[in-house]
């Protein structure tokens, strides 16, 4: 597969990612597109420690203590700690990505992990051995990733992704914004997957039909057609309803988007749980809509400007 990451240079801190249409199908070799995420992001510095010690907002304490949930990151870090020769450090990880909310933190987490580690010793790291350690935490993470995740939080501008083929640059500079925000609730990317699966056993076009829908949003990017895109986003949103994986939270923050104005809202990632995307072509109306989720308690919130990716 033909790697295109278009970054500013291997660096840390790492970026989230977004999924604008396509999850789900992207499982089974239909494409998806996946946006950055700059305002969500997770930066690691190490530093001398008398103990393997971790300082984070989700674990801090013994690397040997840490529990289930960050075996990927405890695994990756006892990796490059053998890798590297590196002696007993403290790894601080700053870190704003929502965890389980279909953002990508798990990649973007453990790339920055890589990033700290390399820079500690003032070793150079390519870029092809940086997906190389990205994949192989995202393995221990969630079974059998599809790379999506790896390299939509490496890219700095949106791709078309389709898994075992060329990854495609997509270009927006569309006058319009997306609004991302966490419903509060971890999605289960592997409960998803497997509700899915079940779905697509008795009905397979379901596939074809999302296909139809994220090829369509290519067709409205290229044609700058912001209206058209938030319709087909609307669409999709229905299959993921069918599917399974939306939930009545998100099916809510949903149509309250579409009632302050929104082009097209739909659930982003595995769903169960996780984001909704909301898109405007006025940034008044997204920023009456902050203010609304603000007030139900839903304060991680991002916005991508689309001119600008």
């Amino acid at each position: 597969m033909r790697h295109v990451i278009i970054n500013r240079g291997l660096r840390n801190p790492m970026h989230a990612k977004i999924i604008l249409i396509g999850e789900h199908a992207a499982v089974y070799q239909k494409p998806a597109i996946v946006c950055p995420v700059f305002d969500a992001h997770v930066q690691v510095e190490l530093v001398e420690h008398e103990n393997f010690f971790i300082e984070s907002d989700f674990y801090t304490g013994l690397l040997k203590n840490a529990p289930q949930p960050f075996e990927s990151i405890k695994k990756l870090i006892e990796q490059l700690i053998e890798q590297l020769d590196v002696e007993s450090v403290k790894i601080n990880i700053v870190n704003n990505i929502p965890v389980a909310a279909g953002m990508g933190a798990s990649a973007a987490i453990a790339g920055a992990i890589v990033q700290g580690f390399y820079q500690y010793k003032n070793v150079s790291l390519s870029e092809e051995d940086l997906i190389s350690w990205i994949q192989a935490s995202e393995q221990v993470a969630h079974g059998n990733p599809s790379g999506i995740d790896t390299f939509g939080v490496l890219s700095d501008q949106s791709l078309i992704y389709q898994k075992n083929k060329a990854i495609i640059p997509l270009t927006f500079h569309m006058d319009g914004y997306l609004l991302i925000v966490f419903s509060n609730t971890h999605g289960s990317t592997k409960e998803a997957v497997s509700l899915v699966s079940q779905y697509v056993q008795s009905d397979t076009k379901v596939l074809e039909d999302m296909e139809v829908s994220v090829n369509q949003a290519i067709k409205h990017i290229h044609d700058k057609n912001i209206k058209a895109l938030g319709i087909e986003l609307n669409t999709y949103h229905q299959y993921l309803i069918d599917l399974g994986v939306s939930t009545k939270t998100l099916d809510t923050m949903v149509k309250d988007a579409l009632s302050f104005g929104a082009l097209g809202a739909k659930l982003s990632g595995g769903g169960l749980g996780g984001c909704m995307i909301a898109l405007f072509s006025q940034l008044p109306s997204l920023n009456q809509l902050q203010q609304h989720f603000k007030k139900q308690g839903y304060h991680h919130q991002f916005i991508i400007d689309l001119k600008g990716i």
